[in-house]
Order: C-alpha cells, then structure tokens, then sequence
C-alpha cells in the first residue's frame, strides 16, 4: 500500500510537472511568435524607410526630366511654327505624340507617388524590386523620349 501511495504521488507530480513544462513551452512559444511579429515589423518599416527615401531622389531626377522635356517641347514648336506649311502640319503631328507620351509619364509619376505615400502598397523586398523595375522602365521611357525629340527634324524634314 506504502508503494501504491508513493506511485501515486509520484505520477501526480509528474503530471504536474508535464503540465508546468506545456505551459512554459506554450508561454516560450507566444515570446518567439511576438518576436517573429516585432521582427517583421521592423524589416517591414526599414524597407518602406529605404523605398520613400529612393523614391523621393526618383522622383525629384524624373520631376525635372519633365520639366526640361516640356521645356524642350516648347522650343520645337517655336521652330515648328516657322516651317512650311507642310511640313508643320508633320512635325506638329509628330510632336503632339511625343508630347502625350510625356504627358503620361508625368501621369504614372503622379500615380506612382500617390500609392508610395498613402501606402497602397506592400512594404517588402518585393516592393523594392518592383520600384527599381518601374524606375528602369521610366528612364528607358524618358531616354527614348529625349531621343525622339532630338531626332524630331531629322525624320520629318523632307
């Protein structure tokens, strides 16, 4: 009977030393799954940090290759205005194109801003990566666009 008592306490305090460790376990387990959350908290607000502070040199540089290519559109059509009839009305065609395009790179500028700063967008690595994507396609855009216009007369002019 002395056995059975001994037994019997020794299961009871193994019971409740199981039950301790399950719940230091579970207590341990909600500590690492905060930490998961603060970490990725973290990474998430470093990668915004580092996407605003590359957006805003990006689109101040993109801000001013507008203006100049505006600038420039207007300069083309004071030389438009003294061609020949004919080949105004080219020149004017070909021109009002490649104004509308920088019409709408303007636009995806104003757009792509208005998503940055009211966050509708994802702050993760692959957000980084599609800035960089939209940055390269932008400059590819804007370098053929200074392109086409430096190559305005030459094309157009009979």
């Amino acid at each position: 009977m002395t056995v059975g008592l001994m037994a019997g306490t020794l299961l009871t305090s193994c019971g409740e030393a199981s039950k301790n460790d399950l719940k230091d376990a579970k207590e341990d387990m909600s500590e690492v799954t905060g930490d998961l959350k603060r970490a990725n908290k973290d990474a998430k607000l470093e990668v915004k940090n580092a996407v605003n502070a590359q957006w805003d040199t990006f689109k101040t540089q993109s801000d001013l290759a507008i203006s100049s290519t505006e600038a420039e559109i207007l300069v083309l059509r004071e030389k438009i205005a003294k061609a020949n009839d004919a080949q105004r009305k080219k020149l004017n065609a070909a021109l009002d194109k490649l104004e509308k395009k920088n019409q709408e790179l303007k636009a995806e500028i104003a757009e792509r801003n208005q998503k940055i700063k009211e966050e509708a967008i994802d702050f993760d690595e692959a957000a980084k990566e599609s800035e960089k994507e939209f940055e390269r396609e932008f400059n590819h855009d804007m370098k053929e666009l200074g392109t086409a216009l430096k190559d305005l007369f030459k094309n157009n002019v009979e």
